[in-house]
């Protein structure tokens, strides 16, 4: 038996877009989620299915007499690890429009998704999306994939993490699948504010019918320790079937969390298991360190959610993948607040392997590297010598090498109390005052042993 699927691809489309007198324009990152699952296809191959998830609000838009529209170009590759062939490549434009103001600053979802069948074997997933009205704005992720051909015996599928499952006659649907219309949640983020209860959807193969099998699911936060755990019995009536369910978790810390789904058979113990990670967001739920972001929601009580989402923007880079995602999701200013308040409570303890830094020390530093480093129309912040100023401080040392004997002009900054000594170049590659990053002995920033050849 061979479950049924349904294949969903954007239709390329082309947008024209106008010189238009007012846009929308967003005033924090560009935000997309992905996230897939793989099914069994048959004996040569699996399903993949890739879920895509944006935020309207975060497009820009132009204003027209009807509304305002904007557009999402976005790029999907997956290749062949083993031949480097591209097997599959997806190009589509996914248009946005409101009617007025009111639906942008909704912030509902918008998702879409894409199904392929693949022989088993290890591929690498590139997906792009771009901002069609303002290509600088974008966001990318790559991803690996291992498929081995399932086990002859009882298996399961991957995990898809919902954010609604129910049942559907409407083979039309984008999201029908198996008597079910699944909706996907690509963000993975649950929680009072977007999505309360957490639907699972996976598939059970091979499988004896009239058997009876225990379901099991549970969920562990970040300390290893299980904060729900809920077993079923089932029977099912043939070899290959399905098994969804829900926990609500409004009642559940702001974390992350893993989902364990296992199957398992009286006797035997556990089958086949699959798992899955996933963030939660509650902020009604107060936190172990309440009392030092109390504090620092008060230094924040005075900004407009505006300039919570500007301040945010800044701190970036401190700021994980995780973290940007959540925040984009925020529309309200008391969960900006709460949110930014608990961000500069961990990083003064130091978070995502940088150094410990106050919100006032941060802040001095972008408005520092705003006087300094200002390049080609943009703020010292966003440019590479203002990011590396602002996260590590004044260097101990500072080269300057003006342009001479055809070499371009260029940079070198030493830090000598960051790992026993590390240092930073910087090189003027078009003339005009851009400093790029091109070599750092630093772990985790970029490094290029030849970085010489750029003063070419």
């Amino acid at each position: 038996m061979v479950l049924t699927r349904t294949l969903i691809l954007v239709a390329v489309c082309f947008l024209a877009v106008t010189s238009l007198a007012a846009q929308h324009i967003p005033n924090t990152n560009f935000v997309m989620n992905v996230d897939y699952a793989r099914f069994k296809y048959d004996d040569q191959s699996f399903y993949l299915e890739i879920y895509y998830g944006f935020y309207p609000k975060l497009v820009t838009l132009n204003q027209s007499a009807s509304g305002f529209s904007g557009g999402i170009i976005l790029k999907t590759t997956i290749s062949n690890n083993a031949t480097n062939i591209v097997v599959r490549k997806e190009h589509s434009l996914l248009p946005v429009s409101f009617p007025d103001t009111t639906g942008i600053s909704g912030g509902g979802d918008f998702l879409t998704q894409a199904g392929y069948a693949l022989p088993f074997g290890e591929y690498q997933l590139q997906v792009t999306a771009v901002d069609s009205l303002d290509p600088t704005r974008m966001d990318s992720i790559s991803l690996s994939l291992s498929v081995k051909p399932f086990a002859q015996t009882a298996t399961v599928s991957d995990l898809e993490l919902c954010g609604e499952i129910k049942s559907s006659q409407d083979k039309s649907n984008a999201f029908y699948k198996n008597s079910l219309e699944v909706v996907p949640n690509a963000a993975l983020l649950f929680g009072i504010t977007a999505h309360p209860v957490v639907f699972h959807y996976v598939e059970l193969y091979n499988l004896e019918p009239g058997k009876r099998y225990g379901v099991r699911s549970r969920l562990v936060d970040a300390s290893e320790k299980v904060v729900r755990d809920v077993s079923r019995q089932r029977t099912f009536g043939v070899s290959n079937a399905v098994d969804v369910g829900t926990m609500n978790v409004t009642a559940l810390a702001s974390g992350k969390y893993k989902f364990f789904f296992s199957l398992e058979e009286e006797g035997k113990g556990e089958l086949a298991s699959m798992e899955k990670s996933f963030f939660i967001y509650n902020p009604h739920l107060k936190v172990p360190d309440a009392t030092a972001a109390e504090i620092k929601s008060g230094e924040l009580s005075g900004l407009t959610a505006d300039e919570l989402a500007a301040e945010f923007r800044q701190a970036q880079y401190l700021a994980t993948t995780e973290e940007i995602k959540i925040f984009s999701r925020i529309s309200n200013i008391e969960g900006r607040r709460e949110f930014l308040a608990k961000f500069w409570v961990e990083a003064e303890i130091g978070k995502s392997g940088k150094p410990a830094i106050t919100r006032a020390e941060y802040l001095r530093r972008v408005t520092i590297a705003n006087q300094r480093y200002r390049s080609q129309g943009r703020e010292g912040w966003l440019t590479e010598r203002g990011r590396v100023y602002i996260l590590y401080g004044e260097p101990g040392e500072l080269e300057r090498m003006p342009s001479q004997n055809n070499a371009k002009p260029h940079e070198i900054w030493h830090y000598y109390s960051l790992e026993n000594g590390v240092l930073f170049v910087f090189v003027d590659r078009t003339g005009f005052g851009d400093y790029t990053l091109v070599h750092s002995t630093k772990r985790g920033e970029l490094q290029d042993e030849n970085w010489q050849r750029n003063l070419q």
